[in-house]
């Protein structure tokens, strides 16, 4: 008898031959990938929301832990879709585009302004990326198991929406910036500012509002409460419109051509028109108050003076020539909080390196904010940063990216499993959305950007059929 092999008694007609069978081990006995990913997810989504925290405590913790949290998750989605293989189920092209876009961002090395920062950078989009892919793998043609791995993502914005409110019932400095007589008090929560935890809450707003709309109601609109309100709170008006425009993915799904399309659409411009409101609601800020200082006896005249002390360089353009006072920027909520002069000057940068760019993770490095009324390292925009990183290559094989991926997912919208499609269109169409006035889809440790492309990469996992 050979090693590993079992002969089982059996009744068979005399003058059978007998083998040997092979052992099989029950399905039961196998590592439980499947149960353990969706909890890993989120697990990851949390990590990384720790790692961009105004706690130090928390955000010295979750710095080192996300990398961790990302290559677990990656060890577990190998697994899975190891364990579950059965042909190349996922379509060539999703597969094609991602590599183009990793590659190109690798060899950027070459011509990079930083080189080692490129690099590191395009490994670290790789192994997201590469996490998404496994995890579409996993889950091609098994819809039951896309849900699971999306609602993983959901329970990690969840749980940085819970945690943002033990902070501020603990620690209310870290959780609210301070009022200025520029702008009111805004709430951040457990995010490093006001617009970070908002951009994961608007990014998985769709997914609460896919669960609204099904079958766990009750559970689906205590969570799109509770991630609404913090973005409310949080005065961020590109989170608010971006999840709105998320959310009428699953809504309209859900309605189909009935009137229910039209009261979910209704209900959704009504929760932002008040949202709106409150955010524009006044509040008290304590203006400073001038102080007589000590007259102090005229400085000797000299030949030179210091430029840098009577005008920073680092606010120079749309400033107010010396002398003619520093007037306060109001923010106004149609206001672009100096973006568009900003995004100019980006533009203007990108145009000296227009095909491939400066080098992949330069952004922070390359832009220069010069600018009186904008406040910011990066463009703040993902399609002109991308553009500063990898120009219009660069840009082109992102959006060829998402293009492979509506179009690998878009037939199942006529099928069975069109409300689960819609939350991962929903999901994609807020990234998008607020990728206008954040730069983030291709910073793995930014908060949302592990959330927003492992729901993205559900979308051909859920149109691929079952093998």
């Amino acid at each position: 008898m050979r090693s590993g092999w079992l002969t089982r008694p059996v009744c068979l007609p005399a003058g059978t031959r007998q083998y040997p069978c092979p052992v099989v081990p029950p399905a039961s006995r196998r590592f439980p990938f499947g149960a353990l990913v969706p909890f890993a997810v989120a697990g990851t989504v949390f990590a990384f929301a720790c790692g961009s925290s105004s706690v130090h405590l928390v955000n010295r913790i979750g710095h080192p832990l996300r990398w961790v949290a990302l290559v677990l998750l990656l060890v577990l989605a190998a697994g899975w879709a190891l364990q579950r293989w059965e042909g190349a189920l996922l379509p060539r092209s999703v597969l094609v585009a991602t590599c183009a876009l990793v590659s190109v961002a690798l060899v950027s090395a070459l011509w990079s302004v930083a080189p080692r920062v490129s690099a590191e950078k395009a490994v670290s989009l790789g192994l997201l990326l590469a996490v998404c892919l496994l995890l579409a793998q996993a889950c091609a043609g098994r819809p039951v198991d896309a849900a699971r791995v999306l609602l993983g993502v959901l329970g990690g914005a969840v749980a940085v929406a819970l945690a943002g409110l033990l902070v501020l019932a603990t620690a209310h400095g870290f959780a609210v910036q301070a009022a200025t007589i520029e702008t009111p008090a805004r709430y951040q929560g457990l995010g490093q500012n006001p617009d970070t935890a908002a951009l994961l809450f608007a990014v998985t707003l769709p997914v609460a509002v896919w669960l609204a709309v099904g079958r766990h109601r009750a559970v689906g609109i205590a969570i799109t409460l509770l991630l609404f309100g913090s973005i409310v709170a949080s005065g961020s008006r590109g989170a608010l419109f971006a999840g709105a425009i998320g959310a009428v993915v699953p809504a309209v799904a859900w309605g189909g051509r009935s009137r229910r399309t039209v009261l979910a659409g209704a209900a959704i411009a009504a929760a932002v028109a008040v949202g709106a409101f409150l955010m524009t609601i006044p509040q008290n800020a304590s203006s400073p108050t001038a102080v007589a200082a000590p007259a102090k006896p005229a400085p000797k005249a000299t030949r030179y003076v210091n430029v840098e002390a009577a005008y920073p360089l680092d606010a120079d353009i749309g400033r107010p020539l010396p002398g003619n006072g520093e007037p306060a920027t109001p923010r106004s909520f149609f206001g672009a909080s100096g973006r568009s002069v900003a995004w100019t000057g980006a533009i203007l940068q990108a145009a000296d390196r227009p095909l491939v760019g400066y080098g992949f993770g330069t952004e922070g490095r390359v832009f220069v904010d010069r600018y009186y009324g904008f406040v910011g390292g990066l463009a703040e925009n993902s399609y002109i940063g991308l553009a500063l990183q990898l120009g219009i290559v660069g840009v082109t094989l992102l959006l060829g990216l998402v293009a492979t991926l509506v179009v690998a997912g878009w037939p199942a919208l006529a099928g069975a499993r069109r409300s689960l499609t819609a939350a991962c269109l929903g999901v994609l169409a807020a990234g998008l959305a607020i990728a206008v006035i954040q730069s983030y889809v291709y910073s793995v440790g930014d908060i949302a950007t592990g959330a927003l492309w492992i729901s993205a990469f559900l979308l051909p996992a859920i149109g691929a059929r079952s093998a």
